[in-house]
């Protein structure tokens, strides 16, 4: 058991040992003032609309960290560029099926987000992302914002059942945007619902009828994220500390405590960071010294069974699974909560207590105690490299109450620090820069 426990340590430290999550490449931003700021900004590969930035004047500056409406416009300086802007975003478009709502009923609110240009000119075209669905939106001269957004919904056929449909007409709302304009509206019939295609249709109308017949400034290219996720792990140490009753391999504890003591434990993690880096999976496996009560089966002269509880030190191996969230705060520093679960595992175990000879056929228990169905929860703080992480898991008592797989008596308490190795996976190459 030890020895593959070594095993996939030593693979987990090699497949992560290339990893950070953060990467900054040179830009700039607008502040709301109107000042404009020259240096680095961190790319977060965003799907979904930015909800901060980072930015820092040079490589060797401490960084800054701003909300959208603090500013009026950011861009690398070969890459993606956003802009604060005030739009219509129907917030009832919905695209997820468990979600999905019966009948049409749009709800269009104005919104203030750092919107992704997609084209600049006299038309324009902005994109912006949710959870639940993409919306663009066109504008041109002397008319309002076009709002186009995915949206799928449930409705009643004649049979009298809900069937799925497509509630997205965007080639009908373009063909009438632009009912003046022929190219436009020729190129309209032949777009897709993707940047590529309305990025055409915008582009058609620069050309074709805008008064300069002139194309915009097109990010198309840019506009898709170099690296969706990001994996970086490095090295866990810390102590725990387990709360665990006396003779729980048994059907009744006995009263005491068999563990309560600060143990040393190590191992190794891995982070899955998803797009916006604000959110990853999250897998460690780490091992530390145990002390428990086992059982040993006997048998009596007259075939009767019966069983002697004993002590015994052995190596306790963690493995454990779940999600992390980042908070960004200043300086590359950020609030973490974490939710997860963990399986353990006691192997080689070491009897430390007097105990009658177990008979060939019977065997030692040995085992430890099972989480709730609640995660453990733990309270972060990440700097560069470093986290300090301070962490709580309950475990189930013995007994009928069903409450017990939800809130139990038994404890274990962890305060430890992760330490990030390896290179950058997000350090993308380098794009040609902007004409």
């Amino acid at each position: 058991m030890l020895a593959r426990v070594i095993w996939l340590l030593t693979y987990l430290l090699l497949i992560t040992a290339q990893a950070q999550a953060q990467v900054y490449e040179p830009g700039w931003l607008v502040r709301s003032n109107g000042d404009t700021l020259r240096g680095e900004v961190e790319n977060g590969f965003w799907i979904e609309a930015p909800t901060a930035i980072r930015f820092r004047r040079t490589s060797g500056s401490p960084s800054e960290l701003y909300k959208p409406r603090q500013l009026r416009a950011v861009s690398f300086a070969n890459g993606r560029y956003f802009r604060y802007e005030a739009l219509p975003i129907d917030h009832a478009a919905e695209t997820r099926p468990n979600m999905l709502t019966r009948g049409y009923a749009p709800d269009v609110r104005i919104d203030s987000v750092l919107s992704e240009v997609l084209v600049a000119g006299l038309g324009s075209l902005l994109r912006v992302v949710s959870s639940k669905s993409t919306h663009y939106f066109l504008s041109i001269p002397n008319k309002p914002i076009l709002a186009l957004a995915e949206r799928l919904y449930y409705r009643q056929n004649k049979q009298g059942s809900w069937a799925v449909v497509d509630g997205n007409n965007f080639r009908n709302q373009l063909s009438l945007y632009f009912l003046d304009c022929p190219a436009a509206k020729q190129a309209a019939q032949l777009a897709g619902f993707t940047a590529p295609g309305l990025a055409a249709v915008v582009q058609a109308y620069n050309e074709g009828c805008s008064p300069v017949r002139q194309a915009g400034a097109s990010w198309v290219a840019l506009s898709s994220p170099e690296r969706r996720v990001a994996w970086q792990g490095g090295v866990v140490a810390g102590l725990r500390f387990n709360s665990l009753p006396g003779n729980w391999a048994g059907t009744q504890p006995t009263a005491g405590c068999t563990d309560c003591t600060l143990r040393p434990t190590a191992g190794l993690y891995t982070e899955v960071f998803q797009p916006s880096r604000s959110a990853a999976l999250y897998g460690e496996i780490s091992v530390s010294r145990f002390s428990g009560q086992g059982l040993r089966l006997l048998t009596t002269g007259t075939g009767v069974f019966s069983a002697v509880s004993f002590d015994y030190n052995a190596w306790l191996t963690t493995a454990r699974i779940g999600v992390r969230y980042f908070i960004p705060r200043p300086h590359d520093r950020q609030w973490l909560l974490s939710f997860t679960y963990e399986s353990n595992w006691v192997s080689t175990p070491s009897i430390t207590s007097p105990v009658p000879t177990r008979i060939p056929e019977q065997e030692d228990v040995y085992g430890f105690l099972t989480g709730t169905l609640l995660p453990s929860l733990g309270l972060g703080w990440r700097s560069h490299r470093l986290t300090l992480l301070a962490e709580g898991q309950m475990y189930r008592s013995h007994g009928e109450d069903i409450s017990r797989h939800f809130i139990g008596s038994y404890y274990t308490l962890r305060l430890g620090m992760n330490y990030r190795l390896g290179r950058n996976p997000d350090q993308a190459a380098k794009r040609p820069a902007r004409p």
